[in-house]
């Protein structure tokens, strides 16, 4: 015997829907539907449910471009950050940690010299 599978998507549902309408309308006060289900509360559903799809559809472009907002900030800032840790390291040359007082994280490792064994 074989399947009748039900569609999985947004679209799929809202079409089977559509057409199991067209046929029981076509079978008016016939239809074996009449007394079991209330199309109209399926077809109130099913605009729920493709607003609902319209929304989220919405808030992931607004989630994309807000995001895409939010890495040009930062790209700024931290353009902005390397010039004033720049201006600073220029400042303590000899003394980098006096960054740390500024909310810099400061590496406290020192480079080893050319020639030195480790």
């Amino acid at each position: 015997m074989g399947q009748v599978k039900i569609p999985r998507t947004t679209k799929g549902l809202s079409d089977l829907v559509g057409k199991i309408n067209t046929k029981n309308n076509s079978d008016g006060e016939q239809s074996i539907l009449n007394s079991v289900v209330s199309m109209d509360a399926i077809k109130t559903k099913v605009d729920e449910m493709l607003d609902f799809e319209m929304k989220a559809n919405e808030a992931n472009r607004l989630k994309e471009e807000m995001n895409e907002q939010k890495k040009k900030a930062m790209r700024e800032i931290t353009k902005e950050m390397q010039r004033v840790r720049n201006l600073l390291k220029a400042q303590y040359p000899d003394d980098l940690r006096k960054l740390g007082a500024w909310g810099f994280d400061v590496d406290n490792v020192s480079k080893k010299k050319v020639g030195e064994i480790a």
